[in-house]
C-alpha cells in the first residue's frame, strides 16, 4: 500500500466564525429526509436462519444483535457477502443498506482475492478491542457530539458544546430571534460583541474560549490583529488543560513548520500522541499511520480499530485492507464492525439528517464531514 496521503489532517476552525456566518445568512426551509434505501438489486443476500451464538475470548456464548434495531436474538440473519453483519430480516437489512454498502462490497471483494476464506492462517494477534475514547454528549438531544469538531457547535455565553442538528433546528424556528439553542442568550450581533464574551470564557479558563480566541489571533477576526506568538500561547494554555483540539493543532503546526514554530515532527508526534489519549480521532489515526510507517503493523491496526469503534469511517477503510492482505482476522474486524455502527447509530439524529441535507442542497457539504 501507498503511505502518501494516509493521513488525516484537518485544520481546526474556530467555532466562534459561525456566529458570524449566522448574522448574514438565513437558512431556507431543509429538504425531507433522505430513507436511505436501496433497489433490491443492490442489496446482498443473506444466509438463512441460524443459531447464533458466538464467543467472546473467554469462550463465553454471547448473543448477537441485529445492526438495525439492536434487537438480540439466537436466531438472526447473516449478511452472505460480508459475513460480518446480522439482521432479523430483509425489512431490518433493507433499512441498514446505506450504512452498511460500501464496507459490505469492500469485505466481499477482500474475500474473494482470499478465495473466500475468512481466515489464512497469516493474520496477526491485535488482542482484544482497546478503550474507546471518551464521548461527550450534546446536552439537548443527549446523543453523542459527532466525532468531528466542525459538526459541533461551542456557544460563548454559557459554555456548551452542541450538535449542528440542534442548533439549526433552533436556528430555523427563531423566527428571526437568534438566541443559544441551550440557553436562550441572544446571539451577538457585532465582532466585538462575540469578542467580549469570548473574553469572559477565556478569564474563566475555559479550554474552547481558549482555543477559538488564539485561532482567531491566527488569521486576525474579530477585529484582532494577526499575532502568531499570542495564538501559540494561548492554544498552549488550551493544550495544556487538556484540550484535545488544541493538541492536535499544535501538533499540525510543528508538523508544517507554521505559526512561528520551526518544523519539528517529533514534537508534532508528541502533540499527536498526547490528543490521541484524550480521545481525538484524527490524532489517533495519525498515530496509527505514524507506527505502521516504523514497520509496526499490529499497534497500527489496534489504533485503527479504536477509531473505528467510535466510528471513524477512514480507519474501517484502512482495517477492510488489513483484512484483505492477510493481516486482520474476519473475527477482529466483525467485532470492530459491530463497534463501528453502533457509534454511528449514536451519533446519528433525525435534526442531524436535516443540517447535512441542507448543506448539501446549498454546497455546503464538505467531503471531511463523512469521515
Amino acid at each position: 500500500r501507498q503511505i502518501p496521503g494516509w493521513y488525516v489532517k484537518i485544520e481546526s476552525v474556530s467555532p466562534l466564525n459561525y456566529l458570524a456566518w449566522r448574522l448574514e445568512h438565513r437558512a431556507a426551509t431543509p429538504s425531507t429526509k433522505e430513507d436511505g434505501t436501496a433497489l433490491a438489486g443492490e442489496l446482498s443476500s443473506m444466509s438463512e436462519p441460524e443459531n447464533n451464538e458466538d464467543a467472546d475470548t473467554n469462550g463465553t456464548p454471547t448473543k448477537l444483535c441485529c445492526s438495525e434495531c439492536g434487537k438480540e436474538s439466537d436466531k438472526l440473519m447473516k449478511c452472505r457477502d460480508c459475513k460480518c453483519i446480522w439482521y432479523c430480516n430483509a425489512a431490518c437489512q433493507k433499512r441498514h443498506w446505506k450504512e452498511h454498502k460500501k464496507e459490505c462490497k469492500l469485505i466481499k471483494k477482500g474475500l474473494q482475492k482470499r478465495g473466500g476464506k475468512l481466515d489464512l492462517g497469516t493474520e496477526k494477534d491485535v488482542g482484544p478491542l482497546g478503550k474507546l475514547p471518551p464521548r461527550e454528549e450534546c446536552p439537548i438531544c443527549m446523543r453523542a457530539l459527532p466525532s468531528l469538531e466542525c459538526l459541533q457547535q461551542y456557544f460563548v455565553c454559557c459554555g456548551k458544546t452542541l450538535c449542528n442538528g440542534c442548533d439549526f433546528q433552533h436556528y430555523m424556528k427563531s423566527e428571526g430571534v437568534r438566541t443559544c439553542a441551550f440557553c436562550r442568550t441572544a446571539t451577538p450581533r457585532s465582532d466585538g460583541e462575540i469578542l467580549a464574551r469570548a473574553r469572559k470564557r477565556v478569564e474563566l479558563k475555559d479550554p474552547i474560549a481558549l482555543f477559538n480566541l488564539g485561532m482567531s489571533f491566527r488569521s486576525g477576526q474579530l477585529g484582532l490583529p494577526m499575532d502568531q506568538a499570542k495564538c501559540i500561547d494561548l492554544l498552549r494554555e488550551a493544550a495544556d488543560l487538556g484540550l484535545t483540539t488544541a493538541q492536535y493543532q499544535i501538533g499540525c503546526f510543528y508538523d508544517n513548520g507554521e505559526m512561528g514554530l520551526e518544523q519539528n515532527k517529533e514534537e508534532a508526534n508528541k502533540y499527536w500522541v498526547k490528543a490521541a489519549e484524550g480521545g481525538h480521532l484524527i490524532s489517533r489515526h495519525n498515530a496509527g499511520v505514524k507506527v505502521y510507517e516504523n514497520g509496526d503493523r499490529v499497534a497500527a491496526m489496534c489504533h485503527w480499530r479504536i477509531c473505528a469503534s467510535a466510528g471513524f469511517k477512514s480507519s474501517i477503510d484502512y482495517l477492510i485492507e488489513d483484512f484483505e492482505s492477510g493481516f486482520l482476522r474476519h473475527e477482529d474486524l466483525t467485532k470492530t464492525l459491530w463497534s463501528f455502527y453502533d457509534a454511528r447509530a449514536e451519533m446519528k439524529s433525525e435534526d442531524r439528517d436535516v443540517h447535512i441535507a441542507y448543506l448539501k442542497r446549498t454546497g455546503k457539504y464538505r467531503e471531511e464531514y463523512d469521515l
